[in-house]
């Protein structure tokens, strides 16, 4: 497994590349003035108490993107008071098939005495994330930089995709899309687990204009069938199975149900798009219909390495991403493609202090909104390198989330303080022992 250099990663390397750890949290209350800290750069002191605040050394906001509070302040001041200049010049960075109307940057409606609430970015402008994600990194000459390592279950099962190898990929998958009749604002269900496929599926889908709509391939067939009823998707996307640790789950099999169920509540579905995750299962064991599913391996490989672009007005939909129904039926949340295109690659670039060096790790499933933004489009927006792990932190030993940083010389770690606490009751040995 190469760098993004081409070297080879060295072994050990942890402590000195990792540079910075981020929870997926919210800072406590009694963390005062600097509400926008919230890093713990390593090779400082740890804090006495629970809310106690951790300031990077004049070493770090030496170099760091945002290196003072004054700083912090003065552009969150900026956006406040003069939300379109500052916005316009951050959407100046990205491309756009036809530019925004000016005088209708943001407009707003948050009253509901004077109607509908909504509110709009960059009216009257075009554009396409998959394009500013992808494309525009290999015209800018990095299409032989790594834009994606993959980490298996299994030590060992790893791959990599250039930006290149990873646009040619969108378009096979794109162009197979189109050849079935998907096109601009069509749903498309994608349960599938962290392969390197998920984040395929969803920018082959932004590629053209479909909606895609990731569901956590943990959920069980009915909380799945409920998605397929509410969004009614052209095909839903799978894997026959997955493991995670040493348990099988029969992802194909969910999905049999699940569409079974949905056809009871009038919504049928006619095709489903299966990859064959032959570390899990083979083929030959994996439950068919075979005037409905179809083979990844046997249909997407056969279609063009190029795609054209599908050009969305800003306010198109890009996703569609469901509340995990804890608390009622679930609730489709709809992301629209120019605010979120540029927020969630703002908000990638100065939370992680992102440098074109670094090899970034976020542990966050795709099926989640921090996978969606912070594994893929808004460390792509940034022209980063993501590592995207289909295992668990603790298999097949409190060692692998080292053993994994170590391998890959990751520099920002971001992460849930759920594994952070795990990680510090296993103690220094877990990671000495790799």
């Amino acid at each position: 497994m190469g760098t993004a250099n081409g070297e080879q990663p060295a072994a050990g390397a942890s402590s000195d590349k990792l540079r910075h750890v981020e929870s997926m949290s919210q800072l406590p209350s009694g963390a005062g003035k600097i509400s926008g800290i919230n890093a713990v750069v390593l090779g400082e002191s740890l804090a006495a108490e629970e809310n106690d605040l951790i300031f990077p050394s004049p070493e770090f906001s030496a170099n760091a993107l945002v290196s003072s509070p004054k700083q912090y302040q003065e552009m969150y001041e900026r956006s406040i008071k003069d939300p379109s200049g500052f916005w316009s010049e951050i959407a100046e960075t990205f491309y756009w098939k036809e530019k925004w109307n000016p005088s209708e940057v943001c407009s707003e409606n948050l009253d509901v005495t004077k109607g509908p609430v909504q509110i709009s970015w960059f009216k009257g402008g075009k554009t396409n994330i998959c394009y500013n994600a992808v494309d525009r990194n290999i015209e800018s000459g990095n299409g032989n930089k790594i834009a994606m390592y993959w980490e298996g279950n299994e030590p060992g099962q790893d791959a990599k995709l250039t930006y290149s190898e990873l646009l040619e990929k969108v378009c096979q998958l794109a162009n197979y899309l189109k050849s079935i009749g998907v096109g601009k604002g069509d749903a498309v269900i994608i349960y599938l687990p962290m392969l390197l496929e998920l984040p395929i599926a969803m920018l082959a889908c932004a590629r053209i204009g479909a909606v895609h709509s990731v569901v956590f391939a943990g959920f069980s067939a009915d909380s799945l069938a409920q998605r397929i009823v509410d969004c009614k998707p052209k095909l839903v996307i799978t894997c026959n199975a997955v493991k995670r640790g040493a348990k099988p789950i029969l992802l194909k099999d969910i999905v049999d149900a699940a569409l079974v169920e949905s056809e009871k509540n009038g919504v049928s579905v006619g095709l489903c798009l299966t990859y064959e995750n032959q570390s899990a299962m083979k083929r030959e064991d994996t439950k068919w219909q075979a005037e409905r599913d179809v083979w990844w391996q046997d249909v997407v490989t056969k279609f063009p390495t190029k795609c054209d672009v599908e050009w969305v007005d800003a306010e198109d939909p890009l996703f569609l991403l469901y509340t995990s129904g804890s608390t009622g039926k679930p609730k489709g949340v709809l992301h629209t493609s120019g605010g979120y295109m540029l927020y969630t690659a703002t908000t990638f670039k100065y939370a992680f202090d992102y440098k074109p060096t670094d090899i970034y790790w976020c542990t966050a499933d795709c099926g989640w909104i921090t996978g969606h933004s912070y594994v893929t489009y808004g460390p792509l927006l940034n022209g980063a390198t993501v590592l995207v792990f289909e295992g668990t932190p603790n298999y097949p030993d409190s060692g692998r989330c080292w053993d994994i940083v170590d391998k890959y010389n990751v520099s920002i770690f971001y992460t849930a303080p759920t594994l952070v606490r795990s990680l510090m009751r296993d103690g220094t040995e877990a990671a000495i022992a790799v």
